[in-house]
């Protein structure tokens, strides 16, 4: 226990860093402002002195004095917005003042009633002075607590050795050197809180300075992984809408094009495991992967699916992900989907409901190739719409705790399939969710693409 008690002591004293000092000059005024507005309020608690025995009886005679203090708290106060002085000279300007003024206080009133009765009530009294003593804790000035720590006990020897000769004589000498033992005592506790205060400052600071930086970066990041969003493009007989909401600022949600020279065009979808930097920089190269995915592959999704699924399983063996993949042919008028573990896709064919398409394939990452992303192949025409989707969609819940489900999602698009357009569609959509599931504060990296074909 000794061996920790100094190895904290010996971290408590260490001299600070020139960085640390830098912190420390650049939060001090703060602090310094907090004293003086405590400063100021505390001293009127020595108006109370009117009020209690045996000062109740002088009230003509410490006024004057209490009306000092006043002052110069007050002075201090102004100073600090006025700067004619620095601060801190002013503070320690203001502690020399008041504090003598409350000792005079205190000797004029055993002048007055010399008895020992008298003296212990006064020195209960002296006692309080410790508050003065450990307001200067809030400041960061090392040498604060310890200064008015003398600074009081050098006024309580001027009292004592002042008291009248018979009453000094009568007294112990413990009786004398007490509020001096106890000014002493707060001087060391409030250098140690000054101490930890100062540590923890400029660790604060630090790990703020942190995490702004951290902000940055990760603003920075998105507007990478913006960029890495297809943006206002023209799709060739296929029109798009999309929403994505990352509680992280990025995340793993991500779809793009595969534009091909035909005029045809691939959709891929991907949702990888996980939130933040981490399944952002993964979707990234989900993404290069796709765009650089040999062109015998971007017209059959099962293919796309298992080359995806080998280079995860090779490259990031700790990563996974779903995704879903749609070959829009617009030559022979149909679509091929895979899916590798994603939700559903919905489609609704012109003038008809919404409904699920349900297909079975692996999640990619795993090379477990169970079961088997098997295509499906369904007609395209005109009007039709297609609804897919991240799964932090259907996790959502609404005040009742009670989440939406892909079958809440299908009924909540039934209700919207007349709208004029997927840009109307879109905003219907989010209105309700809005209202009935709170999508602004969704937990989970959520996205959805509306598809129709022209």
């Amino acid at each position: 226990m000794s061996q920790s008690l100094f190895a904290y002591l010996k971290e408590l004293l260490k001299k600070p860093t020139k960085s640390e000092w830098e912190i420390l000059k650049l939060v001090e005024p703060r602090y310094d402002k907090e004293f003086t507005y405590y400063a100021f309020i505390i001293h009127l608690l020595v108006y109370s002195f009117l009020f209690i025995p045996p000062f109740e009886n002088l009230t003509t005679d410490i006024l004057p004095y209490l009306l000092g203090i006043t002052i110069v708290r007050l002075i201090l106060l102004v100073q600090y917005y006025t700067k004619t002085i620095p601060i801190k000279l002013m503070i320690y300007l203001g502690a020399l003042v008041s504090d003598a003024l409350i000792y005079s206080i205190f000797y004029i009133t055993i002048a007055e009633s010399s008895n020992i009765e008298t003296y212990y009530i006064l020195n209960s009294y002296l006692i309080s002075l410790i508050l003065p003593i450990l307001l200067y804790s809030i400041r960061l000035d090392i040498n604060a607590c310890i200064f008015s720590a003398l600074y009081f006990s050098f006024l309580h020897i001027v009292y004592v050795f002042l008291l009248p000769n018979e009453l000094f004589v009568s007294l112990g000498l413990f009786s004398k050197i007490l509020p001096i033992i106890i000014y002493l005592g707060s001087g060391v506790v409030g250098t140690t809180f000054v101490l930890n205060k100062r540590k923890d400052t400029t660790a604060l600071y630090n790990l703020s300075e942190e995490k702004r930086y951290m902000q940055q970066e990760l603003q920075l990041a998105k507007k990478v992984q913006d960029a890495l969003f297809p943006g206002d493009i023209k799709i060739p007989s296929l029109s798009f809408t999309y929403y994505r909401k990352n509680p992280n600022l990025i995340g793993g949600d991500f779809f793009d094009f595969v534009q091909l020279r035909e005029g045809n065009v691939g959709v891929f979808l991907t949702d990888v495991a996980g939130h933040g930097i981490s399944s952002a920089m993964v979707a990234s190269i989900v993404k290069v992967l796709v765009s650089t995915i040999p062109y015998r592959f971007k017209t059959s999704p099962s293919k796309l699916m298992d080359y995806l699924d080998d280079r995860l399983t090779k490259d990031l063996n700790k990563y996974h992900a779903s995704a879903i993949y749609l070959f829009f042919d617009f030559i022979e008028k149909k679509c091929t989907l895979g899916n590798a573990g994603h939700p559903y896709l919905i489609l609704a064919h012109k003038n008809e409901e919404y409904q699920e398409l349900e297909t079975q394939g692996a999640i990619l990452g795993f090379n477990i190739k169970i079961p088997p992303i098997l295509e499906k192949t369904i007609p395209i025409s005109s009007g039709d719409r297609f609804f897919i989707y991240t799964d932090g969609l259907i996790e959502s819940e609404d005040p009742n705790g009670e989440s939406m489900g892909s079958d809440g999602l299908l009924a909540l698009l039934n209700r919207h399939r007349h709208s004029a357009n997927i840009q109307v569609l879109e905003q219907n959509l989010l209105s309700e969710l809005q209202s009935k599931y709170g999508i602004d504060t969704f937990s989970d990296d959520t996205m959805f693409l509306i598809l129709e074909v022209d």
